[in-house]
């Protein structure tokens, strides 16, 4: 019987547990993302359009504020941990750092961005009360959403990724049980249902807080990594700008160009990323934090080569699905949103090549190649103006063409900036 050498059954055992353990976060995220998905669905189906349109632009704030708050500390936090993470009063010391960081972050942020949101809610003709309301919970919201953010990366950097989703699953139900509620009852109510959605964040970032006490007990030490966390900052934070940008120009231009009823379609449309993101979860959960510890390049290469492979497969198979039924994912968002046929496939390839773009990006970061990033925001900007000069913008399919054109130079760039590093021996140091 041909028995294998010890060198490569001990690379097939290995890819054999790195299998088992991305199928089981896939699935638990297929499970987190799929009560996410019914939620929305219910939002989408019982919410009236200028309501929906309402709640997506909340949602919009959110996201922005999320972004803004973040600039580049939950990267640093997972670089530098990669070398700390052992050391229980250093990484102590390292969250406590990333924490204070984020409160001035997100001041910043608010003020940055609450006039914009103001404004595009009165072209809308949104009710002064109502755009209050929805500004003041996506303000309060954006707390408990950085929390469990940094505080994620102490269960990721430990390998506690199942720990990290069963959280995301709870706030996930709270979130369907809460809204499903406000709407059982009759209160279809913008600001209800968002409320709803700010308390399922808290409770989010309960759990994490309860998960990682045992890295935020111990007394910090005294070596501080402020100037190293500043420095991720300062060489990211632009390119986190962008992003808030990036990821909502499309809603933004929207509800500049058209109106309530053209934001409430790609809201609806935007629902469909969560089926990426049960591809995506793997890398999120255990490639990404197992890359900032991985010392040998070889092994580095392997794993980008897997996790950008399955990123490349697993989008051309739901853009197959999409382009032979539409009516499977059309049937999902409603009757009012059934005449989105020739928008959907726009959106899921969109959606797709984000998803591999940010595999890549995330593999930067967290292996600190940093040094040119600001060529991602050129090269964006090279795409959208490309975009937006051949593209109408006052319709959804436009603006869905405009972000897939923008897209492709930035795909382009990280998977040949990924390439050159990881065939430098040097990489993996």
């Amino acid at each position: 019987m041909f028995k294998l050498p010890e060198t490569q059954q001990a690379r097939l055992a290995t890819l054999r547990r790195w299998a088992s353990l991305s199928g089981q976060v896939a699935g638990m995220q297929v499970l987190v993302q799929g009560v996410s998905a019914v939620t929305g669905l219910l939002l989408i189906r019982a919410m009236e359009k200028d309501a929906y349109a309402w709640f997506t632009l909340a949602a919009s704030m959110l996201a922005t504020l999320h972004l803004l708050a973040d600039g580049g500390i939950s990267t640093a936090l997972t670089s530098i941990g990669g070398r700390v993470y052992q050391n229980a009063a250093e990484f102590s010391r390292l969250l406590a750092d990333g924490r204070r960081m984020a409160l001035r972050l997100a001041l910043a942020g608010i003020v940055l961005s609450a006039p914009f949101f103001w404004h595009l809610y009165n072209r809308l003709g949104t009710p002064p009360a109502m755009s209050c309301a929805l500004l003041g919970l996506a303000a309060l919201g954006m707390a408990p959403a950085m929390l469990a953010t940094l505080l994620t990366v102490a269960l990721r950097l430990h390998s506690r990724a199942r720990q990290a989703q069963l959280a995301e699953l709870l706030a996930a139900c709270v979130r369907l049980v809460l809204c499903g509620g406000l709407l059982w009852l009759g209160w279809g109510d913008a600001r209800a249902l968002f409320a709803g959605t700010i308390l399922a964040s808290f409770s989010h970032a309960w759990l994490v807080r309860r998960q990682t006490r045992e890295f935020t007990l111990p007394p910090p030490s005294a070596t501080g990594h402020q100037r190293e966390i500043t420095g991720f900052v300062r060489a990211l934070y632009g390119n986190h700008i962008f992003f808030c940008v990036q990821g909502q120009i499309a809603t933004w231009l929207i509800g500049w160009l058209a109106g309530v009823e053209q934001v409430a379609d790609l809201g609806a449309l935007s629902r469909l990323a969560v089926i990426f993101a049960a591809f995506g979860a793997p890398f999120t959960h255990l490639v990404a934090p197992s890359m900032a510890r991985i010392h040998d390049v070889r092994i580095l290469r392997r794993r980008f080569a897997l996790a950008v492979g399955a990123a490349f497969a697993g989008t051309a198979v739901v853009l197959t699905v999409a382009a032979w039924k539409p009516g499977w994912f059309l049937w999902l968002l409603g009757a009012k949103y059934a005449n989105l046929g020739p928008e959907l496939t726009l959106a899921l390839a969109s959606q797709g090549l984000g998803m591999i773009a940010g595999i890549c990006w995330g593999l930067m970061v967290v292996r600190g190649w940093v040094s040119h990033a600001w060529l991602n925001i050129l090269l964006s900007c090279l795409g959208y103006m490309l975009g937006a000069a051949i593209m109408p913008l006052d319709t959804v399919a436009g603006v869905l063409k405009m972000n897939l054109v923008a897209s492709i130079p930035l795909l382009a760039w990280v998977l040949l900036r990924c390439w050159r590093q990881l065939a430098v021996p040097s990489a993996a140091a």
